[in-house]
């Protein structure tokens, strides 16, 4: 087959791979000045009947007219040409320079969160508009799943319904009979009724084999067919609901849209980022602190610790600065080093959870920063142990 012209301008350079629905081929197109690169796939049915034969045109260029307009989206590879030869079919397609997501996905392989969710989000604006176009891909799994080299993005290839036609070739109603990977395809899909929640449903078992590193088929199920899998996953109970409900037996009970699941994800993403990546380390929440007791220092008079605000409303205060992020200091000196507590022969990192005690009746606070030392100095009253994000600057020393 090397070296062999097809449809007058396509020359087979490599045989690539083969699958019940035909033979694919890496070839290039004679018929440009670069001589671009393209996947050819060969389908070739066994039968010889003339009415299956004429069934099988209809479906195949109705499919190939699908796939063109599929092509316009950049994550779906381009339809370049079909046609039929010497009693095949043939697909011309874009060549997607990349690496499967099955060699990412090896057996044991467990990915963090957040790379799932970006896998998820990717594969889910394919979807979203392949779903939009009343088209059902069918066959969503990582040997499917293209990460291209040039900008790691994920390119969905090898819709199923193209394989659909082939399928059975022996009688007209084996031409529409289930098409799916096992482990991958949902319920409703083996019986030959795929809905879009079935590409839903597939993508899922895809994020959970990443999450967990386990096989579909190596899961288990309970009574009413749901997967058990969530109690191997620790500390990322919103990803897991997400991914449960996207993998659910019966399609009712799952999303309704690609576009529900991206929502969803929105929703969960922050979360995830901060038990699995936080944005910045202890030291540099501590300087970040330190400038912004400088912006306050500016920005108010002194106020000195008094009992205006009680304790819970203090600390409730304290948790939303923590979890609101710092905006940058426009006054703020470089070099900023971090902030030391001194207690007695006690030093520690500072933390907003901290509280402080009182050892006679003056607390000394030094932090020190890289122009010079502050000393915060309270009341010498009795009064409560306090959060440090409570205590206000004093004059500068």
């Amino acid at each position: 087959m090397k070296g062999k012209v097809l449809g007058s301008r396509y020359r087979v350079t490599e045989y690539l791979a083969e699958g019940g629905f035909g033979r694919t081929y890496l070839a290039e197109d004679t018929q440009l000045p670069n001589r671009d690169l393209c996947v050819v796939k060969q389908l070739s049915p066994s039968f010889n009947a003339p009415k299956l034969l004429a069934v099988a045109r209809r479906l195949f260029e109705t499919e190939a007219k699908t796939l063109h307009s599929l092509g316009h989206h950049p994550q779906i590879p381009e339809l370049r040409a079909y046609f039929e030869e010497a009693g095949k079919f043939y697909l011309v397609q874009q060549y997607i320079q990349g690496q499967t997501l099955d060699a990412e996905l090896a057996r044991g392989q467990i990915w963090p969160a957040n790379k799932v969710i970006e896998l998820l989000r990717d594969c889910l604006n394919i979807l979203q508009f392949i779903h939009a176009q009343g088209v059902i891909h069918r066959d969503i799994k990582p040997a499917n799943l293209i990460r291209r080299h040039g900008d790691r993005q994920i390119v969905v290839v090898d819709f199923g319904t193209v394989k659909e036609i082939l399928q059975g070739q022996t009688s007209l109603p084996q031409l529409t009979v289930a098409v799916g990977t096992q482990g991958y395809m949902p319920i409703e899909q083996a019986r030959g009724k795929p809905r879009s929640s079935s590409d839903l449903y597939a993508l899922g078992m895809v994020g959970i084999q990443a999450l967990t590193g386990v096989n579909p088929l190596d899961l288990s199920e309970d009574s009413d067919g749901e997967l058990l899998w969530s109690h191997l996953i620790h500390n990322q109970p919103q990803l897991v609901t997400i991914l449960t409900k996207m993998t659910r037996y019966h399609y009712g009970d799952r999303y309704k849209s690609a576009q529900s699941i991206l929502v969803a994800l929105n929703g969960c993403a922050d979360t995830v980022i901060n038990l699995s990546q936080p944005t910045s380390s202890p030291r540099q929440n501590v300087s970040q602190n330190s400038n912004s007791i400088k912006a306050n220092k500016k920005a108010a008079p002194t106020r000195h610790l008094g009992t205006s605000r009680t304790t819970e409303q203090s600390t409730g205060i304290a948790h939303q600065l923590a979890r609101q992020p710092k905006p940058p200091d426009s006054n703020a000196l470089p070099g900023v080093r971090p902030v030391a507590l001194i207690q007695g022969s006690t030093r520690r990192r500072v933390k907003s959870s901290l509280t402080y005690k009182h050892y006679g009746k003056i607390a000394l606070i030094v932090i020190v920063v890289a122009t010079g030392v502050y000393l915060l100095v309270p009341k010498t009253s009795n009064e409560p142990n306090l959060n440090p994000s409570q205590i206000a600057p004093s004059s500068r020393s």
